[in-house]
């Protein structure tokens, strides 16, 4: 059970809906960086890292390149089951380069269920139960239609609505206003500024929605102000999620000493990985930190993935498993939108390996 072969494309698959957020609004498409990786006995895994470029530095075509000309050499021959080796390897290499350690990770959990005949859920300590609940994002746009779509993925299933701020406050809270009249107080709802406001403009918002009964308010200042979202956490009577924050285990240990945060947002490509996560996830257990998994519009690929790492994560919050919702043409296959998605309980991840048939954009 050695790596044999590692092997990268880059796809593209296009967005069914327009969605911005501070960072600007997104292009019409996602690239996604796709990798098989197979034994000296044939056997195969896959991978994804769907790019993010604002949160990573990385594009799919540069974790490819990363991927061939820094991993291959220095992990071909390497067990499938030496994942601390080869992340020791990787850290060696690639520095940051969190999006290519991913794909490369998930890959060898891909393999490592497939060699014993296992989901992967099993081989994490995970265990199935009911279908995972799922929140859907509603992009940063007018208040009248963010309310609109609010309803209408509320009448298709969701208990669990996202919605993106950090723009314009004074805009922000009319969307949020808008958005609980249209779906009543039985659905939970939550915000994500993505960096968009300074501590006090933060501090005043949070006081204004309060009362629209918000689960979690995420990242409301900028990644790197620690100290402003410990200032933001005192003030507030909601609770705070930390993503641009917190990539790695050692930035969620440092805003848990700093006593600034409440959650942990987890993105895959972010962390490096489902080894990494397991690691946050498990520290974040430990000192009370409940943890949402959040998938950056990944193929089925991806998706499922991270379906089999929510069975670990501390909290009882619906994770943000969008892709499905988000993309279409998936060459790895449709799940239908609703407001929860099963565990598959294949060996591996579940996702035939179509490699050969993936078109390079």
């Amino acid at each position: 059970m050695r790596i044999a072969k590692i092997e990268a494309k880059v796809i593209h698959t296009p967005l069914n809906v327009s969605f911005r957020t501070t960072y600007g609004e997104l292009p019409p498409y996602q690239s996604h960086l796709i990798v098989r990786i197979t034994t000296e006995a044939g056997l195969t895994g896959l991978g994804e890292a769907s790019e993010l470029p604002f949160f990573t530095g990385e594009t799919a075509e540069t974790m490819k390149v990363l991927v061939e000309k820094n991993l291959v050499p220095a992990i071909i021959g390497k067990p499938v089951y030496s994942l601390r080796d080869i992340h020791i390897t990787m850290e060696q290499v690639l520095g940051h380069a969190t999006g290519a350690k991913s794909a490369i990770d998930m890959a060898l959990w891909d393999l490592q269920g497939k060699s014993v005949n296992s989901p992967v859920y099993r081989l994490i300590g995970g265990d199935k139960k009911a279908p995972v609940r799922v929140a859907y994002v509603l992009g940063d746009d007018s208040p009248c239609d963010m309310a609109r779509l609010a309803k209408e993925m509320v009448d298709l299933g969701f208990d669990t609505l996202k919605i993106k701020i950090g723009s314009d406050f004074r805009k922000d809270i009319d969307a949020i206003s808008e958005i609980r009249k249209a779906v009543g107080r039985n659905v939970r709802l939550r915000v994500d500024a993505n960096q968009g406001y300074n501590v006090k403009t933060a501090v005043n918002v949070i006081e204004e929605i309060k009362q629209y009964d918000i689960d979690y308010v995420e990242q409301p200042v900028p990644g790197w102000d620690r100290d402003g979202l410990r200032q933001v956490r005192n003030t507030s009577s909601i609770p705070i999620m930390a993503d641009e924050s917190a990539h790695t285990l050692k930035d969620v240990y440092q805003l848990a000493k700093k006593e600034a945060i409440d959650l942990v947002g987890i993105k895959l490509i972010k962390c490096g990985g489902i080894s990494p996560a397991i690691q946050i996830a498990q520290f974040s257990e430990a000192i009370g930190l409940q943890c949402v998994l959040i998938s950056p519009w990944d193929t089925l690929l991806g998706t499922q993935a991270s379906l089999h790492l929510s069975t670990i994560l501390p909290g009882t919050h619906s994770h943000e498993i969008v892709g499905p919702y988000y993309l279409k043409d998936d060459p790895f296959g449709k799940i239908q939108v609703k407001g929860d998605m099963d565990i598959p309980d294949s060996i591996g991840f579940g996702i035939e390996d179509i490699f050969e048939e993936l078109t390079e954009g």
